[in-house]
């Protein structure tokens, strides 16, 4: 590197795991250096002190290296006047009779005052230096101090007048936070231009004192998260507060229960738009009657002896009304509550037994909720578009009268729901447009009576079977709409081109698993292949044990993108397969492909990916392989994760 005596900008910001070259120093006519990261197990502090010429990021790291301030102060750090973001990082345990020596370690790397965000990890020190809360730092925006173990105290962050962001994590020897941390200034408020404030793992602390004086003015998101001994008894007055997250805070759920105190923590949330609350099982209820209006997201999660539910008394002035509500291993949510919502998320709630779909809720998820046995629909239940439904392993009926009850139903997911036989009486809301099963196997089987052709808009059919044996009920004359637009099948081993030639929109087409019938399509000539498929752009075929080979016309002319995976006995490909207009070929997991059509490759075919072959790989190999010559005109050529 010291041999570049004429370079002059050099920009490695976003190489992360590249080191700094020794004797940098010496490339005298290097006038910019940008993302510069020393490892100082190797370089020495006046080594970093020699490069005047730094820009933008600068990463100091095994800063346990540096024996005493008089070799930080080699570093000149005050002298970078062009480095904006400085992140400083020690490893290793701490010793305790070197606090001292830590910290005048870090004294002496203060930074230029033009610094925008500082970032120390792994600080060895049980205090921090003055200068962290220097308020002539005009421009620092962003500060994060993590897994600084020893520190006891924060310094006074709340007298840096332009701070933004900030980030304590792995404080373990934070007990409390105090008056200290908001500073002494008297005619500001602290912390007044601060917008994110995050704690996180900080297990020893327990209190929070809170100056009431209107700190935090202009705060909108704050992250409690992994503090488990914290409790929030002094409300805390965030005017703008737009985001509230607590996890891991035990402590911390006791104001939910209580609701005069939580009122009391509410009034000062004037904002409040988002309420995240997990890992917290001291909550045993929540007072959504007295939620502001201005709440639009709630999410809850593993608070396990939390019932969700809503006093009949106090329905009638209760006038919350979610974007989204997401409910996640807790004892008891009430049909009520979940009215209020427009987009519901219900998981592991396994104490449900029936479920009903509220009127205004427009998409309900549903997860290993596996006790729920049945499903039905509010009477008007009108504004459902999207309806999934994953684990619930008791479930057997759907909700009758679908098609009546939910006319705008678009999207239908059923994953893992091994109990349900059919479809409701009547079949499916007519405007469905896009429908994935996967894993139920009795509604699988029963796939003669579905009737899907009768759904004039359904564009989109997944169907994923765990390729078991079939038990098919009433034969396998099943019908598919031709306003399909993309199928993907999976282990469904009867499929045909009988049920493919009806797809006359068919435009991408995924094929999983072992189909006697479409293996002889794409092996043999048949009148009955693929080709028929004239609106085909994309095709997937994978998990072929059996598949040796693919015929000339077996695909349609039209095909753009061909993908061909785990097929373990595929030895070849004629030199017509290819049509025309094929622009993409990927291959994967295919150890007995011997050979390509080469000659055959298609003049559009501008990229080409192979994973896997063993047999392919040493043909196509970079200016050696016998393919190379063939195929050096496709602009992107990728092997094995390597781009040729």
């Amino acid at each position: 590197m010291e041999k570049l005596i004429n370079l002059h900008h050099l920009d490695i910001s976003n190489s992360f795991r590249l080191k700094m070259p020794l004797h940098l120093s010496k490339l005298k006519s290097l006038q910019v250096l940008v993302g510069a990261k020393f490892l100082l197990s190797g370089w020495r502090m006046e080594d970093l002190g020699e490069v005047h010429n730094l820009h933008g990021s600068l990463s100091v790291v095994e800063l346990q290296n540096v024996v005493d301030s008089r070799e930080a102060v080699k570093a000149k750090m005050r002298e970078k006047n062009h480095v904006d973001k400085l992140s400083l990082e020690w490893v290793g345990s701490s010793s305790a009779d070197k606090s001292q020596t830590e910290r005048d370690i870090l004294d002496e790397l203060r930074p230029h005052k033009n610094i925008k965000e500082v970032k120390i990890t792994g600080y060895r020190g049980t205090t921090f230096p003055n200068w962290l809360a220097d308020p002539l730092f005009l421009k620092l925006v962003k500060l994060s101090l993590s897994n600084c173990k020893d520190c006891y105290s924060l310094p006074a962050l709340g007298e840096l007048p332009c701070l933004k962001f900030l980030s304590i994590r792995g404080m373990h020897g934070i007990t409390e936070v105090t008056e200290e941390f908001y500073g002494s200034l008297s005619s500001k408020k602290p912390f007044n231009c601060l917008e994110d404030l995050e704690f996180e793992d900080i297990p020893e602390w327990k209190q929070w004192h809170v100056l009431g004086n209107g700190e935090f003015p202009t705060l909108e998101k704050l992250f409690i998260i992994n503090c488990p001994e914290l409790s929030l008894e002094t409300p805390i007055q965030l005017s703008c507060l737009k985001r509230f997250h607590v996890v891991g805070c035990s402590k911390v759920g006791v104001v939910f229960d209580d609701a005069q105190l939580f009122i009391s923590q509410l009034e000062g949330m004037k904002q409040i738009v988002e309420l995240f609350i997990s890992d917290c099982n001291s909550v045993t209820s929540f007072p959504f009657s007295i939620l502001p209006t201005t709440l639009k997201i709630i999410c809850i999660s593993r608070c396990k002896k939390l019932k969700l539910e809503m006093p009949v008394g106090e329905m009638s002035y209760c006038n919350m009304f979610l974007d989204y509500l997401s409910v996640a291993e807790c004892d008891y949510i009430s049909p009520e509550l979940c009215q209020r919502a427009r987009q519901l998320r219900v998981q592991d709630c396994h104490n449900l037994t029936r479920f009903l779909i509220p009127t205004a809720t427009e998409t309900l998820y549903i997860r290993g909720c596996e006790n729920v046995e049945k499903l039905s629909v509010a009477c008007g239940g009108t504004q459902m578009t999207s309806l999934i439904i994953d684990g619930c392993k008791k479930l057997k009926w759907l909700p009758k009268r679908m098609q009546e009850l939910l006319p705008s139903l678009k999207q239908l997911q059923l994953i893992d729901c091994p109990e349900i036989e059919s479809f409701p009486q009547g079949g499916l809301p007519f405007n469905l447009q896009r429908l994935w099963i996967r894993n139920s196997k009795k509604l699988v089987n029963r796939r003669k009576e579905w009737c899907l052709q009768r759904l004039p808009c359904l564009n989109l059919l997944e169907i994923s079977h765990d390729g078991s044996d079939e038990e098919i009920v009433g034969g396998e004359n099943w019908e598919l709409p031709s306003s399909i637009q993309k199928l993907t099948i999976n282990n469904v081993k009867t499929l045909s081109s009988q049920h493919l030639k009806s797809l006359t929109s068919l435009q991408y087409l995924c094929i999983e698993g072992n189909f006697p019938q479409i293996q002889s399509m794409l092996e043999e000539e048949l009148p009955s292949s693929l080709s028929h498929l004239t609106s085909l752009q994309s095709l997937h075929i994978g998990n072929f044990p059996n598949l040796q080979s693919l015929s000339e016309s077996a695909l349609p002319s039209s095909l753009s993108q061909l993908t061909i995976d785990d097929c373990p006995n595929l030895q070849s490909l004629s030199e017509s397969a290819l049509p025309s207009s094929l622009s993409q070929l990927e291959i994967s997991h295919c150890p007995n492909l011997q050979s390509l059509p080469v000659k055959g490759m298609p003049s559009s075919l501008s990229q080409l990916s192979i994973y896997n072959c063993p047999l392919l790989t040493p043909l196509l190999e970079f200016d050696k392989g016998e393919y190379w010559l063939n195929i050096a005109q496709i602009s992107t050529i990728v092997i094995d994760e390597e781009s040729l």
